[in-house]
């Protein structure tokens, strides 16, 4: 009997021995596969856009921006900001509802009301024909794309929205994932983040006919006037240089008026060069007049004056002629550069 307890106790301290080692021999379970990133729905209605600043690069818009998710665990309302504010200080925001809303949807609905002047980076290369994309980006500041991820809704305009100057086109919303070459300082950041970015983009653009009629219209007429002292007699010496002179002095007070209203840059306007070439074009006159214009008191150099007067009509035409094929090029370069918008 003892022998048959002793061999008992053998085989039961042989398998408590064993258990640990099979169980450590046993496959480690699976790790969780990783979640997808919580999808937000975005939205933007655009009540108003006050004003446009040129020289400031900014805007003041009116809108409405919404979310919808199915994370309970996230809150976008509380956690976004606006990427590109103006004067932050000028900003007000209204929450319409306190808390998220629960939607028949299982989602959870929050929205806001914002009000204030957003950053835009114009380029008045073009002007008077200048188109500009008026934008405004939002992006959250605790969860990076791994784990919150933008999703288009909708975007929708006031139709009674009026921006004096300009046409102003459909808004479009679009998402993009936004990275950030830098850890901010933060050593637990093993390598840079993204983040998922929401922009809204509203095309405005500039009259055909008003730039025509305000802008290129006043200079044209000026350069047709002295092109007319091409058509004078070589004996009306003071009304031709009178006219050529007026008209240079013209196209340099039309210059600065139109630059009072456009920020200051560093590269050439279109209108700069048309205004080059305008100048151009009256010193182009000048020297014409003083090659028709010799001393009256010589028979000669009267009589080689009146034949080239003879010939100022045809002069007059071809002048124009050469100057419209200079601002057609200039405009013709500068419309269809991939950058003209």
């Amino acid at each position: 009997m003892q022998t048959v307890l002793r061999f008992l106790t053998v085989m039961m301290a042989a398998v408590f021995c064993l258990a640990p080692m099979a169980s450590a021999q046993d496959p480690a379970p699976p790790a969780p596969a990783a979640s997808a990133p919580a999808e937000v729905k975005v939205g933007m209605y655009i009540n108003d856009i006050q004003s446009i600043d040129l020289h400031s690069y900014s805007f003041v818009a009116d809108v409405y921006l919404w979310f919808r998710d199915t994370d309970a665990q996230i809150v976008p309302g509380s956690t976004f900001e606006w990427m590109n504010m103006f004067a932050p200080d000028d900003h007000v925001q209204t929450d319409i509802y306190p808390e998220p809303v629960n939607q028949p949807d299982g989602t959870q609905y929050q929205v806001f009301r914002h009000q204030g002047p957003f950053a835009a980076k114009f380029s008045v290369k073009t002007y008077p024909f200048d188109a500009h994309d008026l934008t405004i980006e939002i992006e959250d500041q605790e969860w990076n794309a791994s784990r919150l991820v933008y999703v288009v809704d909708q975007v929708t305009m006031n139709p009674e929205i009026e921006l004096p100057g300009f046409v102003i086109g459909q808004p479009k919303l679009e998402v993009r994932n936004r990275p950030y070459p830098t850890n901010f300082g933060d050593t637990t950041m093993s390598q840079p983040e993204t983040y998922s970015r929401a922009i809204v983009s509203i095309p405005i653009s500039r009259p055909v006919v008003s730039g025509v009629t305000k802008s290129l219209l006043p200079v044209f007429i000026v350069v047709l006037v002295a092109a007319a002292a091409l058509l004078l007699k070589p004996e009306h010496i003071e009304a031709r240089v009178g006219l050529s002179i007026t008209a240079l002095l013209t196209l340099v007070a039309l210059q600065f008026s139109a630059q009072a209203a456009l920020p200051d840059v560093g590269y050439l306007l279109m209108l700069d060069q048309i205004y080059l070439a305008s100048y151009g074009f009256v010193l182009l006159v000048v020297a014409l007049l003083v090659m028709t214009t010799g001393n009256a008191e010589e028979e000669k150099q009267l009589a080689a004056a009146h034949s080239l007067a003879k010939g100022g009509t045809g002069t007059a035409f071809l002048s124009i002629l050469l100057y419209a094929g200079v601002i057609g090029l200039i405009l013709w370069l500068n419309l269809s550069a991939p950058d003209a918008a």
